[in-house]
Parts: C-alpha cells; structure tokens; sequence
C-alpha cells in the first residue's frame, strides 16, 4: 500500500485482487470502446473503423500516384520543351551562317 499525493491510501498493482484487476481492466476496455465511432446499434463499429482506414489508405496510395504521374509528365513535357528550343536555335544558327533569312 502507498498513499498518494492527496493523502489517500491506495493498493499497488500488484497487492490488488484478481476481481479488483478484473474491474480495472473492464474499466480499460469501456474507454477503449468509447474511442471507436457507433453503429445503428449504438454499439462501437470496429468494422467501420477498419474500413474507414482502409478507405484512408487508399486516398493516401492514388494520392502518391497522382502526384508521382504528375512529376513524370512535367519532367517530360520539360524536356520536350527544351528540346524543341535547342533545336530551334540550332536551325537559327545554321540559316544564320548559311545566311539564309
């Protein structure tokens, strides 16, 4: 036994009984229930809950690959881009010597 801060005396974890251990973890679980969204029931939806992170995941899964898509068609259109004007001052550079006009 302890006593703690307010002057109470209290049992240590181990020095509790198992019926006191039971209540403490059925208390536990109540406030683990309550975390969890309900059902029509009023029940909490463990089922829900996974689906809706199964749903988070993949949002998060075609979010990467939109965004990794995107970054591969920039970076061609890109370099088509420079391409076409590296060209294009080459052609200018030739007619420009050739002295075509």
């Amino acid at each position: 036994m302890f006593t703690d801060d307010n002057g109470v005396r209290r049992e240590t974890r181990e020095e509790l009984t198992i019926e006191q251990k039971l209540d403490l973890i059925l208390e536990e679980v109540k406030q683990l229930k309550r975390a969890f969204p309900k059902d029509e029931d009023g029940e909490s939806d463990f089922e829900g809950h996974r689906r809706a992170h199964e749903q988070l995941i993949t949002a998060a899964k075609a979010q990467t690959k939109f965004w990794e898509e995107l970054r591969l068609d920039v970076i061609k259109k890109g370099l088509w881009g420079m391409l076409i004007i590296i060209c294009g001052l080459v052609i200018t550079g030739v007619g420009t010597k050739l002295g075509i006009k």
